[in-house]
């Protein structure tokens, strides 16, 4: 599962409190505190609307964004940053940057820049700042070889704009505010939106202890690619399934468990989701919610953002259903120049039999030589309820395939 979802989150969420506790109140740390108010913005389009489109990558959305002087970096779209951040890649290192102060994060350091220029299609921000991330200083990427993409964006558009994502078509509307909620009719679902620290929730239910069904808040995460996270701690009245299996990811915090498993029932967007896929995130923190919706089960819809109005919109689409998927392989892998990148390895899984170890890269699976473009679409076998999936890896010596079996890693 990708490192990515709680590591970014996390990393804003340091540079405000740094600031605050270092008594700092320099334009940079002031516009991040407050959601950039001194940045300006301007609509390029002729139009009302205009559509950007998207790629899946590692279960992010990834936009075509420019930064200053540099076109065509690929950005996630990601409704849970509350700050716009820039990693140092192959692609971001020349960009120009007006650096105002470094923050010290746990011993990472990181830069507050200023006087940010940011296009997305037919807008741009002007006067922005944000948070850029040196790639030696970065927990999620290793080296240019892992950063797969270079940044992140979303408050910084949603506040300012209505947004609509049409997930079947990888598309994202944009609209100026008062605009773009004029479809919505009786086949979407209104459901209220709170946004608190620049950060949107709404409500779901789950299935309490006793058996009943009970209202909890949760993050609207496109930034977070599987279905469902959350802290079974902040939870009340709600017990993670006991059967489960563990997982690390690694953040500003370093090295985390995680379990997964399936919970029973998912009441979201007037629809009922039964034993669906779920990570229980017990270092996860958060005053207002439990936990975060991720892309893996947003994307069964269309969605509308409308900051303004204080609603999410959603209706299903094409994609629609009820399953939801977990690895049935044992591997956890991430995007690598080369292919995927081996991060760990189950102890009971058939790939420790067949010697797949950590650092290695799987190059294929199913004979399809693994790609950026095809990523998502490969990996995902590796949940699918074949029997087994052919694979061929990289580690150190001669590259090796083999069929790699298959299992439910939980029965659930």
């Amino acid at each position: 599962m990708p490192t990515y979802y709680i590591g970014f989150a996390r990393l804003i969420a340091l540079v405000v409190v740094t600031g605050l506790l270092t008594g700092c109140m320099a334009k940079g740390i002031i516009n991040l505190q407050s959601g950039n108010p001194l940045a300006a913005q301007t609509w390029l389009s002729s139009e009302d609307s205009f559509a950007v489109p998207f790629v899946w990558h590692d279960g992010h959305i990834i936009i075509k964004v420019a930064v200053n002087d540099a076109n065509s970096l690929r950005f996630a779209f990601d409704s849970a940053a509350a700050a716009t951040v820039l990693f140092e890649t192959s692609r971001t290192q020349t960009v120009k940057l007006d650096v105002e102060r470094q923050l010290d994060l746990q011993g990472r350091r990181v830069n507050v820049v200023n006087n940010g220029v940011i296009r997305v299609g037919q807008l741009e921000l002007s006067e922005l700042t944000f948070i850029h991330v040196p790639i030696g200083q970065n927990p999620l990427f290793s080296d240019y070889d892992t950063a797969y993409f270079d940044g992140a964006i979303g408050y910084d558009l949603l506040n300012r704009f209505n947004i609509t994502i049409l997930f079947a078509e990888q598309s994202i509307i944009f609209s100026p505010k008062g605009t773009g909620g004029e479809f919505i009719n009786e086949q979407w679902v209104k459901l209220p939106l709170l946004v608190q620290g620049r950060i949107p929730y709404v409500d779901a239910t789950m299935k309490n202890i006793n058996g009943g069904a009970t209202k909890y808040a949760f993050v609207v995460d496109t930034g977070a690619p599987d279905y469902i996270y959350l802290n079974e701690q902040l939870a009340e009245g709600f017990a993670f399934p006991a059967e489960s299996f563990e997982t690390q990811t690694q953040n500003f915090d370093g090295k985390q468990v995680l379990k997964t498993s399936r919970i029973d029932f998912l009441g979201f967007a007037n629809e009922s989701f039964q034993a669906v896929a779920a990570h229980d995130l017990p270092y996860f923190k958060d005053a207002v919610g439990v936990g975060m919706i991720g892309s893996g089960l947003l994307r069964k819809f269309d969605v509308h953002f409308n900051y303004q109005a204080g609603y999410l919109a959603l209706t299903k689409n094409k994609l629609f259903s009820n399953n939801t998927y977990i690895d049935r392989s044992g591997l956890t892998v991430e995007p690598h120049r080369l292919g995927a990148l081996v991060k760990e390895v189950a102890a009971n899984s058939h790939a420790t039999e067949l010697g797949i170890t950590t650092t290695a890269i799987l190059t294929t699976i199913n004979g399809e030589e693994l790609t950026q473009e095809n990523f998502d679409k490969l990996r995902w076998l590796l949940s699918s309820k074949a029997s087994h999936v052919t694979v061929c890896w990289q580690a150190n010596g001669p590259a090796k395939c083999g069929d790699l079996k298959l299992k439910d890693r939980i029965s659930l």
